[in-house]
């Protein structure tokens, strides 16, 4: 009877811990940090950028962002951002080193830029779309680092995908929490008895 009930609770304990869902990302590149987080049709990019390294070191503002990757779309509005950000250009075209004027992808890109903005920690860009065919779980992001708002390019154009990083679902935890106290009572009552 013990050894099932043991087993019930360490299978309990194991799926707390492994039942998650892919919700959020985090990519870090020359000391820079991006998360995505997405709810439903909303997609959150969070930039901490505080203290950048590497080529990046002497950059002080961003000024353009492209994501891809995301599978299609019928619209998208940029309806958070730091500052003069929220008053960024929507383009379809890639992001190059000249900012968003390369080759158009309709639908499936989107690509902001505009008046520069300061790199800090918790710069928050959030984008709400339309359309039904959306995936956020791995988009691509590319920025344009400058030092100052004139145009003086700063290092590498990033250019790379965000991996989907598990995040455990409320239920995950109770369930976790449950197979805890479970094993807690059970250990309770064998220092009683014995």
């Amino acid at each position: 009877m013990n050894t099932v009930r043991n087993t019930v609770i360490a299978g309990l304990l194991v799926a707390g811990i492994t039942a998650t869902s892919a919700s959020a990302g985090t990519l870090t590149y020359q000391g820079v940090t991006f998360t995505s987080n997405w709810s439903g049709n909303v997609l959150s990019l969070e930039i901490d950028a505080a203290n950048p390294t590497g080529d990046w070191l002497t950059a002080t503002t961003l000024g353009a962002l492209q994501i891809k990757d995301i599978g299609t779309f019928d619209s998208v509005s940029l309806t958070s951002a730091p500052g003069d950000a929220i008053n960024w250009t929507l383009s379809s075209n890639e992001l190059t080193a000249n900012g968003c004027d390369g080759g158009a992808h309709v639908g499936q890109s989107l690509c902001y830029s505009g008046m520069h903005v300061a790199l800090t920690d918790n710069m928050m860009f959030q984008f709400t779309f339309t359309g039904t065919n959306t995936n956020f779980t791995s988009p691509h992001l590319k920025v344009e680092m400058f030092n100052g708002a004139g145009g003086d390019k700063v290092g590498s154009l990033l250019s790379q995908n965000i991996p989907a990083a598990p995040v455990p679902e409320p239920d995950t935890y109770a369930l976790m929490f449950g197979g805890l106290a479970a094993l807690a009572a059970l250990a309770r009552r064998r220092k009683d008895r014995g």
